[in-house]
């Protein structure tokens, strides 16, 4: 219940931008009017130039260790109550403005992780800290990537245009784990730390953006038959992590997944990854009905936002076509969405979606 007053809370007093989609909520609350500003740039995934040059624009760090958090202050003095943590020179703070005395106003969402002693999970804030503590840094050019907590995708940019959309499951956080929430905001991605275990299960492909927080392989278990990833696989899509943000290992159409990430993003640390957060108030667009859509009539049991897909065999491509508006017609009405190509959920599950997080919902 906490958590959910304190987003209807911010969700309130957040900026709201009008776009060709409508209108549409920017990832912070308060307005600096900086260009290409990450805070005030609006989460329409559409707006590819837009989420491009925010994407590839300087970030603003506190110095330090990344692997350590910096405090937040309600006040400009350091005797007042610490409010949040920001975590040093991997996550980006939103300038608001610098007094004369050397504090700085800044927003961010709180970098607290399990064991902090301020626990303010993923709180989107505003404080301040020392002025001195901050610094401009420059972000690799050639990548960028945005997490979206609403959708569970990850948007894989490169030279400026979106290349293609990944299923994710970032973190399940409940009354009793409120750390595991994914901590939203702005980063760079910095050290490539490789496969870890977490409890039972193997994480591959471990990239660190955020301390503890890593993009990595969707987990398996291994056993005598090799590679297990039932218990995994099946949530992408949906909330499911400690905190990190596990990434589909099923290729799609154009190749991609967290290995060919892993692969590409080697020499890239320094790229910027963004996660915006999942307002209550957001909404998704159904597609145009005309949208097409592939399916294989030899019995295949998903439809297709592609004519070729790793996920059917070689000797039933190319798919045959549909429409997006045929979804619900009985030929099709037992299709489920494909893991690899990740089409259009269909309009039903959109407006359940869209009702649960309407502005006025719970």
């Amino acid at each position: 219940m906490k958590r959910f007053l304190f987003i209807v809370l911010c969700c309130a007093m957040l900026l709201t931008v009008h776009t060709a989609q409508g209108e549409c909520c920017t990832p912070g609350r308060e307005a600096c009017g900086r260009e290409n500003c990450f805070w005030e740039t609006p989460m329409d995934i559409t707006n590819e130039e837009a989420i491009w040059k925010m994407l590839t624009h300087p970030m603003t760090v506190v110095r330090g260790d990344p692997r350590s958090q910096a405090p937040i202050y309600e006040k400009p003095d350091k005797a007042s109550q610490v409010i949040g943590e920001v975590t040093c020179d991997s996550q980006g703070v939103h300038v608001l403005e610098v007094s004369d005395t050397g504090w700085a106003k800044i927003e961010c969402y709180s970098s607290s992780f399990k064991g902090s002693e301020v626990e303010a999970y993923n709180e989107l804030i505003t404080g301040y800290l020392p002025g001195s503590l901050l610094e401009e840094r420059n972000v690799k050019t050639k990548f960028g990537l945005v997490v979206d907590k609403f959708t569970q995708r990850l948007y894989l940019f490169r030279n400026g245009a979106l290349l293609d959309t990944l299923l994710v499951s970032t973190g399940l956080a409940d009354e009793a784990h409120p750390w595991n929430e994914t901590r939203s905001g702005e980063y760079v991605l910095n050290t490539r730390s490789g496969a870890f275990p977490s409890e039972k299960l193997i994480c591959n492909y471990g990239i660190r953006y955020n301390d503890g927080d890593l993009i990595h392989e969707v987990p398996h278990i291994e056993n005598a038959y090799g590679k297990n990833y039932e218990t995994t696989e099946p949530k992408l899509g949906s909330r499911a992590s400690h905190g990190c943000i596990r990434v589909q290992r099923k290729r799609t159409p154009n190749g991609i997944n967290m290995r060919w990430l892993w692969n590409e993003l080697k020499g890239q640390m320094g790229t910027r990854i963004v996660i915006w957060e999942d307002w209550q108030g957001r909404q998704l667009s159904i597609p145009d009905d005309a949208l097409v859509l592939y399916y294989n009539p030899q019995g295949g049991e998903n439809y297709h936002c592609a004519n070729k897909c790793y996920g059917v065999r070689d000797e039933y491509l190319p798919l045959t076509q549909f429409t997006y508006g045929e979804l619900e017609n009985a030929a099709f009405a037992e299709l489920g969405a494909c893991p690899y190509c990740n089409p259009p959920l269909r309009a039903t599950e959109i407006q359940r979606i869209n009702d649960a997080y309407a502005a006025d919902g719970e």
